[in-house]
């Protein structure tokens, strides 16, 4: 059986250098995301034999499981995690997984499995520089947009988050909270971003209208040309939003793309993330044994 854990800091070195390597562009593969959802969604990890293994963990038990990531053979991997569900006495549910994950899945274990298409857990995959430059006319209505802003707003700038200005951060993120979501699980992982954002690898930036904070962004690397933005709240100010995204994607120059995650099936987030034309919208899928 698999010895799962919940993950610590002193867990990202290894898994960080198996999840940059392995090509995947999810945002659910990073030590970030794993680490700050830690609590809220129970997960933990297990390196056997040079293998991460990551597991959600339920009341009775482990409720599913990730594909596997290291350098062995995909097959000898997941019966790795065959024979753990076994040992178990559960059947695999396997989440989170791209297409590629999913065929290959489908093809080891013939009519094992039924794989359900997660709209909802899709990732927005962006070009950094459309994000920044906002060119052409599929970007007309967000030049406007921030140009308002910054007529309206004449007083404004944006800062990288830095030990300076950690607390004016939370303020917006805290405040975002308190007039949007009764679930402070989120803003539970956001203050932990902000006390740990070197252990953990995070960069973000304020934006300031007046000296004010009004919005903030936190982001991490996936591998070396791809930028998670893990967390991103804006108050008060028209435009706020637009802006962030674009000094945040202007700031973040080394990278080629943006994950801006999921829109958990919520209307308003699948429109704004689809304004922004994504590239690439990475499909998610389950794999429920039959």
């Amino acid at each position: 059986m698999l010895d799962f854990y919940t993950p610590t800091l002193e867990d990202r070195e290894w898994i960080e250098k198996l999840t940059e390597s392995c090509g995947q562009i999810g945002c659910d593969i990073s030590f970030a995301t794993t680490y700050l959802w830690r609590n809220r969604y129970d997960i933990r990890v297990c390196n056997h034999d040079g293998v991460l293994y990551k597991a959600y963990f339920g009341r009775d038990g482990v409720s599913g499981y990730t594909f596997p990531i290291g350098k062995k053979p995909p097959k000898e991997m997941l019966d790795v995690l065959m024979d753990d569900a076994k040992e178990r006495g559960v059947k695999p549910l396997i989440g989170m997984l791209n297409k590629t994950n999913a065929e290959i899945l489908s093809h080891l274990y013939p009519d094992m499995f039924e794989f359900c298409e997660e709209r909802d857990s899709a990732d927005y995959i962006y070009n950094r520089e459309n994000l920044a430059e906002l060119s052409g006319k599929k970007f007309h209505a967000k030049r406007n947009h921030i140009s308002k802003f910054k007529r309206n707003n004449e007083d404004f700038c944006y800062k990288p988050i830095d030990e300076t200005n950690i607390e004016d951060a939370y303020f917006v993120a805290h405040k975002w909270h308190m007039q949007n979501d009764s679930d402070k699980s989120e803003l539970y992982a956001i203050r932990e971003a902000l006390d740990n954002m070197d252990a953990i690898g995070l960069f973000g930036g304020v934006l300031y209208v007046n000296s004010r904070p009004v919005a903030m962004t936190i982001g991490s690397k996936i591998n070396n040309f791809v930028c998670d933005v893990n967390f991103e709240k804006a108050v008060d100010v028209d435009g706020a939003y637009a802006v962030i995204n674009n000094e945040f994607a202007k700031a973040q120059s080394s990278f080629l793309q943006f994950n801006r995650e999921e829109d958990l099936g919520i209307e308003g987030l699948r429109k704004s993330k689809l304004s922004y034309n994504p590239d690439k919208i990475l499909m998610k899928y389950t794999a429920t044994m039959k």
